[in-house]
């Protein structure tokens, strides 16, 4: 049983970690697609090439996402398993998570406002949805290295 609990632990870690890359990308390559967008690029070269790496990321962000839910499935399913996995440390780690959320998505929402000051940005919905994802961002970072720390 320890050998399955090890196993799925550093999965759902790989699979953490993973979601942090393809969401991370997905940020900052839908950021250059608004800003290509506006210079009128997304039909040369370089805004297919953004898509591309877009779609790519995004391609993770989902093959990620169905497996840290498949884990948690399996996790809650067991109760063995839900009490090694899913202990005091992952519950206070993800109560926590919250407030690193709260600051991501408003950090982003910050950020389109100084940006607004040098490069207008008039799209509410690209301004909205890549706040939110940068709040999802923070939180998935904020309980990956806390509990990589712990």
């Amino acid at each position: 049983m320890n050998e399955e609990i090890e196993r799925l632990d550093r999965q759902r870690m790989k699979n953490l970690q993973w979601h942090l890359v393809g969401l991370g990308s997905t940020i900052l390559l839908m950021l250059a697609r608004h800003f290509l967008r506006s210079n009128e690029l997304n039909d040369q070269p370089i805004g297919y090439a953004v898509l591309g790496l877009l779609v790519l990321s995004l391609v993770v962000n989902a093959a990620t996402a169905i497996g840290i839910v498949s884990i948690g499935n399996r996790v809650r399913q067991d109760p063995a398993l839900s009490e090694a996995l899913y202990n005091e440390l992952v519950q206070s780690l993800e109560a926590s998570s919250w407030r690193a959320a709260y600051w991501g998505a408003v950090g982003m929402a910050a950020l389109f406002a100084v940006t607004w000051f040098f490069y207008p940005v008039c799209d509410p919905v690209a301004i909205a949805l890549t706040s939110i994802l940068g709040g999802a961002f923070a939180y998935q970072a904020s309980f990956y290295f806390r509990y990589r720390a712990s």
